[in-house]
């Protein structure tokens, strides 16, 4: 038998807030990067959408999401939502 089948719920959960947590700081870490994005886009007067980078982002994600066996439609509505409101964030910081 594995070892998963004897852990517990407190278990998991356990993990699971783990991971939650390493989640949040990695998310963090992108939305600090944007912010340099920011000042550049500022600086060379770029726009904050940029259609091309975004379907670029959005395939990417989808084969690293198939490599790592996650759904990629779920991986996809994710980071589209989170692209958008980073798109959002630069509009309101450019």
């Amino acid at each position: 038998m594995s070892k998963s089948t004897h852990l517990t719920m407190s278990e998991i959960r356990k993990e699971i807030d783990r991971i939650d947590e390493t989640l949040i700081k990695t998310l963090a870490e992108r939305q600090r990067w944007v912010e340099k994005a920011v000042v550049v886009k500022k600086r060379v007067g770029l726009p904050a959408r940029d259609d091309a980078r975004l379907r670029q982002v959005i395939d990417h994600i989808r084969v690293l999401a198939r490599a790592h066996n996650v759904d990629p439609a779920l991986v996809e509505g994710m980071w589209t939502e989170m692209l958008e409101w980073f798109i959002a964030y630069e509009e309101r910081s450019i």
